[in-house]
């Protein structure tokens, strides 16, 4: 359970990279995970999963001055590259990678909870955000949703809105490496069918999907460019695995 003990204090002569260092193995005591200073993550395994926490140090910091951080939140699991391994023709990842590519989903926090986007590390500036209300918040409304992933049909079925937006084909396929395609249609028809906002129309989604749908039909591969976030890369897999056809999706409602 997360303390309600204070942030850190560091002094003006600290350096930023320290101030996130120390910042970094501060959040993983409050939280109960591990931090990795090479890779600037806290992170988490649970079973074959592994729940991370990035700090993204801004490149505007300076010695003396607030220490500004961008967090992303990453979802891996182990059991990915075994299954793309034995599924070469239904992977869009066929060519083995080193390290084994594992990633589930993977997003900077301005994409799905703006007020998280950046946490000031320092404790100098009298900020909105400093670490220990980062470190509350992130428990509270960030962390139920990553445990989410414990399950394909639980994500599936529960995942927000803004967390959909950013759930690709890799989502996708770590739901079939589980053995739920059932999941695997949904988070399809949940990405393409949640609100439109702003400029977004249902023609420029819809269209790339089918694309990808096409290409699959007619025995063709994406490009690699594509991935892992284009709209075609669902179209794809849907087509390959029978998950979802395009005739049978339904135009959004616009979105506030």
């Amino acid at each position: 359970m997360l303390s309600c003990m204070p942030g850190p204090q560091f002094g003006v002569t600290d350096r930023p990279r320290d101030i996130v260092d120390g910042a970094g193995r501060w959040l993983a005591e409050q939280l109960g995970w591990r931090w990795v200073k090479s890779r600037g993550d806290v992170e988490l395994r649970d079973g074959p999963q592994v729940l991370r926490l990035g700090l993204q140090p801004s490149k505007w910091n300076r010695a003396g001055a607030a220490t500004w951080a961008s967090a992303r939140v990453t979802v891996l699991d182990d059991e990915l590259p075994s299954w793309r391994g034995a599924h070469l023709e239904g992977t869009l990842f066929p060519a083995p990678a080193r390290p084994p590519r594992r990633f589930v989903y993977s997003s900077l926090l301005i994409n799905i909870e703006p007020g998280l986007a950046t946490v000031e590390c320092s404790g100098l500036l009298q900020s909105p955000l400093g670490l220990s209300d980062f470190a509350a918040a992130f428990t509270r409304r960030i962390l139920p949703v990553l445990r989410l992933f414990r399950s394909p049909g639980v994500a599936a079925r529960r995942l927000p809105d803004p967390w959909l937006a950013m759930a690709g084909c890799e989502t996708v396929e770590w739901a079939l490496a589980r053995n739920d395609p059932d999941a695997a249609g949904l988070l399809i028809r949940r990405h393409l069918q949640r609100p439109l906002r702003g400029q977004q129309t249902w023609q420029g989604r819809i269209e790339p999907f089918r694309h990808g749908w096409e290409l699959a039909a007619g025995g063709d591969r994406l490009s690699q460019a594509l991935l892992p976030f284009g709209t075609e890369s669902l179209g794809w897999l849907a087509c390959v695995h029978g998950l979802v056809d395009p005739r049978a999706l339904q135009e959004p409602r616009p979105g506030s």
